[in-house]
C-alpha cells in the first residue's frame, strides 16, 4: 500500500530520521520556547535587571539605561499568576483526592463486575495513594501553567536482585519430593559428586532463572563443600500500573495541529535516564545493546533547543542540570500494517545517536500491546476555547496585564511613601551640594531657606489601593477564587466546573489502569484484591462500565455542609414515608462530608455490613442460650433494630435446636424474650417518631408488627 505520510505505514525497521524530523516540528512549529519563556517568567516574576533587594538599580540594567524613576526605586516582585495557579491547584488536588470513583454498569447484567470493578479501581488508587497525589499536582501545576498538560499511563514491570539462600538439606527433601526420573530427583547426586560438577551446573541453570554457568559452579561447590549456599536471583520487584505528570513541549509533545490527542498523528515522549536504568532495559525490555552504547556516550548532553528550566534560563545558575542523565524519546504512531489494520507503535530513539540509516539508530519498536489500542495518553486542557490543543491559555497568559496593573500601584505606593519620608531637598545655589541630611543631623545655615524639601506631587492617597481592590476583584472573579466581593454562587460554578473537567479526564485515567490491571494481573491476584469468586464477569472491555469521579465543591464549605445535614435530618427524612431513602448510603454521604479522610477505613461494604450485624445478632443467641444476658441496644436511637429483628427470626426457624431451648430451658427463654423485647422497643420507638410527625400509623405497621411479634416468642416457636 502505496502512502504520502512516511509515518502511516508499519515497517520492520523504523524511519528514525523522520520522527525525529517530526519531533522537531513538534517542538519549533508551535513556538514551545517562547511559549515556555514567557508563561514562565510571569509566573515567576522575571525580567532584565532584576535585584535580590526588589529595587532598580542602573548597575543592573544594560549599558547607557537609567532606572526609572531613580537609582533605588521600588521593583517589588507581585505573584499574581503564581498565588493563582497555587490556589487552583490546591482546590483540584482536594478534587482528586475526595473525589468518590464509582464504576457504573452500562447493562443491568454487568451490575456485579461493575462492583468488582469499583473495588479493584479503589484497591489501585489506595496502592498508589502517594504517587497518584504527586504526580495529579504535577498535572494541575502544568496545567494551569500552560494551558495543558498530559498524563501518561502505562504498566512498569522492573526486575531486582534479592539474595536467597539454598540448603543441602533442602535440595535433598525437594528431590526426595520431585517425581522418579525428574531432573531436580537427580540434582542432590550430581551436586555431590566433584567428577560431575559440569552436568550438576548445567541442571542448575535450568532450575534458577537468570542464572549464570560460573554462578552455577559456585552454587555447587558451597553446597557440597559447606551444605549451605548464597546467590543472588532475579524476581519482578515492579509489576503495576502508572501514571506520570508530563509537561507540555518538554516531556511531551506533538504535532501542532492536534486537535484530539487520541487522533494525534504521533506523539512524542521525553525522558532522562540514568546509565543504569539504560542498561536495565536490555534485560527487562530487550532493548538494543548497540544502541544503548551509543547513548551512553551522549550522557550529559540534550538537543540545544529544548534547553529550558523553570527555574533558570540559559543561565550559569540554572537548576536544571542533566550532567549525568541520557535524552531518551519515545514515538508513538498510530500506522497501518500490512492488511491495513490500525495500531499503535512506538519507537524508542534519541536525537542525540545518528549514524547511517541501515544502522541501530534505535533501542526498541514494535506493537504497543495495551488492549484498550489507544495512545497511553490522557490530555488535560484548563479552558475550551478552540479546538486546537494548543490553543488553550495557561494562567500567566491571561493574567499578565492584571498583574502588571497590581504590580504598577504597588511599586508607585512604595516610591510615594519613599519620597514622602525623605523628598528632594532644594539647596541654594550658592551653597552647593555638601550637606548630608538624616533624624538628628545637624545642618548649618547662613540664612533662612538655604535648604528646603521640595513638596512631593498632590496624589490622592486610596488611588492605588483602590485600583488593586478593583483588579484583585475582578482576576478573582474570573478564575473563579474566593473574594467577599464576587457572590459566593459565581465562585462556585466556576470551580465546579474546573474540577468537573478536571474529573472527566481522570475518569479517563482511571479507565486506562483497569485496563491494564485485567490485562496484566492474574485471575488469581484480581480474585484476592476484590475478595469474589472466579467467574465474576471482568473483561478487559472497559466499555462495559462507566468510570465515574464526582467531587461537589459545596463540600469545601464545613457552614454549607452542616446546613445541607441539618436539613435532611430535620426536613426530609420525616417525610420519607415511602422509604425511597437509602438509610446505608446516606450514613456513607454524611461521613464521607464529614470526615472524608476516615470514610474508607470506618465504612464496611453493604454486603461485610450485613454480614457483621448478622453474626452479631447470631452471636447474641449463642450466648443467651449459655445462660449469658446480652448487651441491650439503646431502644431510642437503634435504627437497625427491626433488621436485627428479621435477623433474630431468621436464625431461630433455622436451627431446631434453639427452638428446643425455648421451649424447655426457662432461663434461655426469659432472656430471648428480653432480647425481643428490646428490639421491638427500638422498632416502635422508630415508628413512634414517624407517628409523632405525621400523626397516623400505617395499617402496613400494624401488620407487620403482629409478625413480628409471634415469630420469636419463646414457647411458640414451631
Amino acid at each position: 500500500m502505496k502512502t504520502e505520510d512516511k509515518l502511516a505505514m508499519s515497517a520492520t525497521k523504523p524511519d528514525v530520521n523522520e520522527l525525529a524530523k517530526e519531533y522537531r516540528r513538534s517542538l519549533s512549529d508551535g513556538l514551545m520556547t517562547e511559549r515556555i519563556r514567557t508563561a514562565d517568567n510571569i509566573r515567576y516574576c522575571r525580567w532584565a535587571g532584576q535585584s535580590d533587594d526588589g529595587k532598580k538599580w542602573s548597575a543592573k540594567l544594560p549599558s547607557g539605561t537609567q532606572a526609572f524613576p531613580w537609582d533605588g526605586a521600588s521593583d517589588t516582585r507581585v505573584p499574581v499568576a503564581d498565588s493563582i495557579c497555587n490556589d487552583l491547584v490546591d482546590i483540584l488536588s482536594t478534587a482528586h483526592t475526595r473525589a468518590q470513583l464509582r464504576v457504573a454498569p452500562v447493562e443491568m447484567s454487568d451490575a456485579a463486575a461493575a462492583a468488582a470493578a469499583t473495588t479493584l479501581m479503589r484497591w489501585v488508587g489506595g496502592h498508589q495513594q502517594e504517587a497518584l497525589g504527586r504526580e495529579a499536582e504535577l498535572l494541575a501545576q502544568h496545567m494551569l501553567t500552560y494551558g495543558h498538560a498530559v498524563a501518561f499511563v502505562g504498566w512498569e514491570q522492573k526486575s531486582g536482585l534479592r539474595v536467597q539462600r539454598l540448603k543441602m538439606q533442602e535440595l535433598m527433601m525437594m528431590a526426595q519430593q520431585s517425581e522418579q526420573g525428574s531432573i531436580l530427583s537427580e540434582l542432590p547426586m550430581l551436586v555431590s559428586d566433584p567428577l560431575l560438577e559440569d552436568q550438576a551446573a548445567e541442571l542448575v541453570v535450568g532450575y534458577i532463572p537468570g542464572i549464570r554457568k560460573s554462578r552455577a559452579r559456585k552454587i555447587i561447590r558451597d553446597l557440597r563443600e559447606t551444605g549451605e549456599a548464597e546467590f543472588p536471583q532475579q524476581y519482578i520487584c515492579k509489576n503495576e500500573p502508572i501514571v506520570v505528570a508530563l509537561k507540555p513541549w518538554e516531556d511531551v509533545s506533538f504535532p501542532p495541529e492536534t486537535i484530539d490527542i487520541q487522533r494525534a498523528r504521533v506523539i512524542f515522549r521525553r525522558q532522562f535516564m540514568t546509565e543504569v536504568e539504560l542498561r536495565a532495559k536490555i534485560n527487562d525490555e530487550q532493548w538494543s545493546a548497540e544502541w544503548v552504547e551509543a547513548a551512553v556516550k551522549n550522557m550529559g548532553k540534550s538537543t540545544n533547543w529544548l534547553e529550558l528550566g523553570t527555574f533558570g534560563i540559559d543561565t550559569a545558575r540554572s537548576f536544571d542540570r542533566r550532567d549525568n542523565l541520557i535524552d531518551v524519546v519515545w514515538a508513538y504512531t498510530r500506522q497501518l500494517d500490512e492488511d491495513g489494520v490500525p495500531g499503535i507503535f512506538y519507537t524508542i530513539f534519541s536525537p542525540l545517536v545518528g549514524g547511517a540509516p541501515d544502522s541501530k539508530m534505535y533501542a526498541k519498536h514494535e506493537l504497543l500491546d495495551y488492549s484498550h489500542n489507544d495512545y497511553p495518553f490522557v490530555l488535560f486542557k484548563r479552558e475550551h476555547v478552540a479546538r486546537r490543543v494548543e490553543e488553550s491559555r495557561g494562567v500567566p497568559e491571561v493574567c499578565a496585564t492584571w498583574q502588571q496593573e497590581i504590580k504598577a500601584q504597588r511599586d508607585s505606593i512604595f516610591d510615594a511613601t519613599s519620597f514622602e519620608t525623605l523628598p528632594p531637598i532644594m539647596v541654594t545655589k550658592r551653597l552647593g551640594i555638601g550637606a548630608l541630611i538624616g533624624p538628628a543631623v545637624q545642618v548649618a545655615v547662613t540664612k533662612p531657606g538655604d535648604y528646603e524639601f521640595m513638596k512631593p506631587p498632590p496624589r490622592t492617597p486610596g488611588t492605588a489601593f483602590e485600583l488593586i481592590n478593583a483588579v484583585s476583584t475582578a482576576t478573582d472573579a474570573y478564575f473563579g477564587r474566593a473574594n467577599p466581593a464576587v457572590p459566593p454562587v459565581q465562585t462556585q460554578m466556576k470551580q465546579q466546573r474546573m474540577i468537573n473537567e478536571w474529573l472527566r479526564a481522570w475518569s479517563s485515567v482511571y479507565s486506562q489502569m483497569f485496563r491494564l490491571c485485567i490485562q496484566y494481573l492474574t485471575v488469581e491476584e484480581i480474585t484476592r484484591i476484590v475478595r469474589a469468586q472466579e467467574g465474576t464477569g471482568f473483561s478487559a472491555d472497559a466499555t462495559k462500565f462507566d468510570f465515574q469521579l464526582r467531587f461537589n465543591v459545596a463540600e469545601l464549605d464545613t457552614d454549607l455542609v452542616k446546613e445541607r445535614l441539618a436539613t435532611i435530618s430535620a426536613a426530609i427524612i420525616p417525610l420519607d414515608v415511602g422509604g425511597r431513602i437509602d438509610r446505608t448510603k446516606l450514613v456513607e454521604y454524611i461521613l464521607r462530608a464529614v470526615a472524608p479522610e476516615s470514610a474508607d477505613e470506618l465504612l464496611l461494604d453493604q454486603p461485610s455490613a450485613s454480614q457483621a450485624m448478622y453474626n452479631g445478632v447470631k452471636n447474641d443467641i449463642g450466648l443467651m442460650m449459655l445462660g449469658m444476658e446480652a448487651s441491650y441496644a439503646d431502644a431510642a436511637n437503634d435504627a437497625a433494630a427491626g433488621t436485627k429483628l428479621q435477623y433474630s427470626q431468621e436464625i431461630v426457624s433455622a436451627n431446631p435446636k434453639a427452638q428446643q431451648a425455648i421451649q424447655q430451658d426457662q432461663l434461655f427463654g426469659q432472656l430471648m424474650q428480653k432480647y425481643v423485647q428490646n428490639l421491638q422497643m427500638g422498632v416502635s420507638q422508630q415508628q413512634n417518631k414517624q407517628v409523632g410527625r405525621i400523626g397516623v400509623k400505617p395499617m402496613a405497621q400494624d401488620q407487620q408488627e403482629q409478625q413480628q411479634m409471634a415469630s420469636v416468642q419463646p414457647g411458640e416457636a414451631q
